[in-house]
């Protein structure tokens, strides 16, 4: 199996991380046909209790900001590093992006990802992987909910919200996805998870990723 997975070049989410939780504030989209930055606040965020804004430029009391044309943010630019700085390049390398990357989105969700602020920005993925992929390889294993969840050590609940579309819940996806893409983690996975499992799933399963991790060789 082969699923597209890269960043999108317009969208960053943003989140406000504390030692207790983590909040969607909102999102950071740019308008290519207007060529200006929106910071759209989520309506939750903004109307709660001990919410702050990002920057005193970009206010609660306004739900949708808008940029000048052709220009970032200044409190977001400020997150990015200059490329002056003689670290410049290993930032860009160890958050697999090129020093000559100029997209602002990409910057912010690699190397400016974290800064001095609770505030953290997160690119948004293109991904062909979802639930139907989930129930297709059950289907074709004859496996049920419960018994994937097992071998697989995923919350049975939450498949189940995953499977019926209720929940798109993106850890979950993330952690099925690396197992369908790497053979070989979800056959380590299998040997945690063998003696709690019915002898006959586990067996299927175990074939159909030493198969897949035998193609993936090739």
């Amino acid at each position: 199996m082969n699923y597209l997975t890269k960043p999108e070049e317009y969208r960053l989410k943003i989140f406000h991380e504390s030692r207790k939780r983590r909040v969607m504030v909102g999102e950071l989209i740019y308008n290519k046909i207007k060529n200006r930055y929106e910071l759209i606040y989520e309506k939750n965020y903004a109307y709660s209790k001990n919410a702050i804004p990002i920057s005193p430029d970009l206010d609660l009391f306004k739900l949708h900001h808008h940029s000048e044309k052709g220009k970032l943010f200044p409190s977001f630019m400020d997150r990015i590093p200059d490329k002056s700085n003689p670290a410049y390049n290993d930032y860009c390398k160890t958050q697999g992006i090129s020093p000559t990357e100029k997209n602002p989105i990409i910057l912010l969700g690699a190397i400016g990802k974290r800064g001095p602020s609770s505030f953290v920005f997160e690119p948004v993925y293109y991904n062909e992987f979802d639930s139907t992929d989930i129930i297709k390889l059950r289907e074709q294993l004859n496996i049920t909910q419960h018994d994937f969840a097992e071998a697989l050590d995923i919350s049975k609940t939450t498949l189940q919200r995953i499977e019926a579309g209720v929940s798109h819940d993106l850890n979950t996806l993330k952690y099925i996805q690396i197992l369908l893409e790497f053979p070989e983690v979800a056959l380590w996975q299998l040997k945690q998870t063998g003696n709690r499992v019915n002898k006959d799933i586990s067996t299927k399963l175990i074939k159909y990723f030493e198969s897949e991790n035998s193609n993936k060789k090739r």
